[in-house]
């Protein structure tokens, strides 16, 4: 198994009583390491934006807008994330301190580059990081603006992203647990190279040169703000671990790799990860739904050899293991994507090409999964209830940015 190499990040310990912001007359002096990254000022920001023109704007989120900013005169595309403080201060405050003292100190080519902060206002935190001119994958699967993406490149992107994350679990002197991870953190550069993103929600966990299972005990409930509970417990709904609804003060690596797995299926089928208006409820998760059709995104129809597809869809079905034990390591997920990649481009260079469909329509058996028979209760319906949206106090006609604004 391939290991990442250790060279390439460098981790400084910062403690506690640095993250506390001291005021100052003039601008403050940052807690944040500005050795490593780059710290703007305000009207550096302001410039760059146009003050925050709308028209600049690249995305929004429930804590977040992101601004596309032209810097050092216009040589230098960044995006610019502002956060939204507001009911929820301390909290965005937090996961603006840890993103920002995680990222400064990771260099991958497959981790979105942090290039520096702003905190000098007291009530206006943002973090720039290199400008991904592709979107996020979300965007390639689920949008109008983007053409469909062909099988091989969707699979060099998902090889890319396991790259990534499993750097994270294992190519660190300390394990990180990224606990958000979807399609709309993975973004592609010009190139379509695959970064993963947003690292607010992030653990560190012990030193990772060893074997052992990642595990991170968080405080009880009782013990942290109230207001913050749902966020620290379930990152966005539709990719979350089913343990993670039982057990509130532990998670591991293995919910990275469920969430991931949930990820791949996106990117079989191009069906997102949980649809309201998909009819009943047992349909409306992309498990749930793969188990009952297994149906692959139409675009992708004779263009995914046999072999490749049986090989990414076990591995894609291992990291949603009901059980966290029986998911694979992130190593063992890289090299059989790597391996499904070989496979296409083998069948590729032995077959004839008729037109647009290349291979015939692969038939599975009507069930792929086992021991699934109690997922929707466990899983999509949480404590007994019946219906996933009312898990969450969801409506079914909210949209899924809407449900995830509630949850993130």
């Amino acid at each position: 198994m391939r290991t990442p190499s250790l060279s390439s990040f460098c981790f400084c310990t910062v403690s506690e009583s640095k993250l506390k912001k001291k005021p100052s007359k003039g601008k403050a002096k940052s807690s944040l390491p500005q050795h490593l990254c780059r710290r703007f000022s305000l009207d550096e920001i302001r410039v760059a934006t146009n003050n925050f023109d709308s028209h600049l704007v690249l995305g929004k989120g429930g804590s977040a807008v992101v601004y596309k900013g032209l810097f050092d005169d216009g040589a230098s595309v960044f995006a610019v994330k502002y956060l939204l403080l507001g009911s929820s201060r301390q909290k965005t405050l937090e996961d603006f301190r840890n993103e920002v003292q995680l990222l400064c100190q990771l260099r991958h080519q497959h981790i979105l580059t942090l290039i520096g902060f702003c905190d000098e206002a007291e009530d206006e935190k943002i973090i720039v990081f290199n400008y991904m001119s592709k979107g996020s994958l979300f965007d390639h699967l689920h949008g109008t603006r983007y053409d469909p993406l062909p099988w091989k490149q969707r699979l060099e992107i998902c090889i890319g992203a396991a790259r990534g994350l499993h750097y994270l679990h294992a190519g660190a002197k300390r394990a990180i647990i990224h606990r958000d991870i979807k399609t709309k953190n993975i973004l592609l550069d010009d190139q379509k190279i695959s970064k993963i993103a947003d690292f607010s929600l992030s653990k560190i966990g012990p030193f990772s040169l060893s074997n052992t299972p990642i595990r991170i005990e968080l405080p009880p409930l009782d013990e942290i703000e109230l207001e913050t509970s749902r966020t620290r417990l379930f990152g966005t709904l539709g990719y979350v671990a089913p343990e993670l609804f039982i057990d509130t003060t532990l998670v591991t690596e293995k919910s990275d790799v469920y969430s991931f797995g949930v990820v791949l299926l996106e990117v079989l089928c191009g069906r997102k990860a949980i649809k309201f208006d998909a009819g009943y409820d047992n349909h409306r998760h992309i498990i749930s739904w793969v188990n009952e059709h297994l149906k692959m995104d139409p675009y992708l129809e004779g263009k995914i050899a046999p072999s490749c597809l049986q090989k990414f869809l076990d591995i894609a079905l291992s990291c949603v293991h009901v059980g966290e034990h029986k998911r694979p390591a992130l190593g063992e997920v890289e090299m059989t994507l790597e391996l499904a990649l070989e496979l296409q481009n083998k069948a590729d260079s032995e077959v004839e090409w008729h037109g647009e469909v290349m291979y015939e329509e692969v038939l599975f058996p009507a069930s792929a999964f086992t021991n699934f028979a109690d997922y929707q209760t466990d899983v999509l319906c949480p404590h007994g209830s019946f219906r996933v949206e009312d898990a969450y106090s969801c409506k079914p006609e909210d949209t899924l940015s809407d449900i995830e604004d509630q949850i993130n």
